[in-house]
């Protein structure tokens, strides 16, 4: 018995890749390959005659040629062509994220993006350059960063500045902030008939950002936040959290399952072929199998009726369970709610993992 409704399924391939590796990314460190168009048609074609036993099939589909940074490829302006040729009439979509590669490194970009919905873009930072560099993993980050928020502007294009606060960037807030002011974000957004928002929010404990839990700011560091930063920051601290002891109280109370789901349900697909639902980090437990090796039967059989061991576990652990087994009444680390019942999961397909 199926568990999903297939009126609508998205996927994203990725193609060619990412130049970070950012240590928030949920989405892991994959490597990089080369998925050409010909390959990208033909995953498409296998999703598109997809069908079950009783002959339903995925009635609108959405095709993407990235998964982790968009328009990573020359060719992007081809893709997105593709893309909406490939995706039922309507459903090409764009979002909140441009590659801020290559903005800084291709001067036509910001231009063409600019022709497209909607005209924001997301912009990460870990702190001052030497944090951002860290933070992105590639030297020249942060530079990058500042050309991408200039010809976003020279573009019509509203920058969002997000700021993932870990205990390394807590004596430089006042710096970032300066920074905002010096670059007179608010006045240059306006004059574009935009809006600058600045987001500040602790990393989700999964993917890559697991790997950085004892950099995750505490209960006592809250101080050191700047005041107007938090007055400019959309939603405050409230990103950032409550201290896990506490919010421990309730979760160990609550005898429903994480369920943890999407809007829009979607498909991912590394360079080797690896299929993860994208509903939580590609990690093994939540694996779908391979295109190649497995075929598209397998692997939607897998994803409708929820085989893997991280869908199980989404779908039949209590959360007071995984609460009572995961979570530490002495932390005072900062987690937004669902970020620590990510990290139950995630501790929860590791031990699993062990046992294989």
């Amino acid at each position: 018995m199926s568990n999903f409704d297939m009126s609508y399924l998205g996927v994203m391939v990725d193609m060619a890749g990412c130049p970070n590796r950012c240590r928030h990314c949920w989405l892991g460190s994959h490597r990089n390959g080369h998925i050409n168009v010909d390959e990208f048609k033909s995953i498409a074609a296998q999703f598109r005659s997809w069908h079950d036993e009783e002959g339903c099939s995925i009635e609108e589909m959405s095709f993407f040629s990235w998964w982790r940074e968009p328009d990573y490829r020359n060719d992007y302006r081809e893709l997105w062509l593709l893309e909406q040729e490939l995706s039922s009439p309507g459903r090409a979509q764009r979002f909140e994220l441009l590659s801020t590669w290559r903005l800084a490194h291709d001067e036509s970009y910001a231009k063409w993006a600019a022709t497209l919905s909607p005209k924001t873009c997301q912009i990460t930072f870990f702190g001052m350059e030497e944090n951002t560099d860290w933070g992105m993993c590639r030297k020249g980050a942060f530079r990058d960063q500042l050309i991408a928020t200039k010809r976003c502007l020279a573009a019509g294009i509203a920058p969002r500045w997000q700021l993932f606060i870990t205990k390394r960037c807590l004596n430089e807030l006042d710096d970032f902030l300066r920074l905002i002011y010096d670059l007179k974000l608010f006045e240059r957004c306006k004059e574009i008939g935009q809006k600058f928002e600045v987001f500040i929010g602790g990393v989700s404990p999964e993917g890559n950002g697991y790997g950085i839990e004892n950099l995750r700011p505490e209960e006592n560091d809250l101080h050191l936040i700047p005041n107007e930063l938090l007055s400019i920051s959309r939603e405050g601290t409230e990103m950032l959290g409550q201290p896990e002891y506490r919010l421990l109280k309730e979760l160990m109370e609550c005898d429903t399952p994480p369920n943890k789901s999407v809007n829009s349900p979607c498909l991912a697909i590394n360079a080797d072929y690896d299929v993860y639902p994208n509903i939580a980090e590609p990690a093994k437990w939540w694996k779908l199998g391979n295109l190649k090796t497995d075929g598209i039967l397998k692997i939607l059989t897998n994803y409708r009726e929820e085989r893997t061991p991280g869908m199980r576990m989404n779908r039949t652990i209590p959360v007071s369970e995984l609460a009572k087994t995961y979570g530490d009444l002495n932390s005072k680390k900062l987690y937004d709610k669902s970020d620590l019942i990510s990290r139950f999961v995630h501790q929860c397909g590791m031990e699993y993992m062990k046992g294989e």
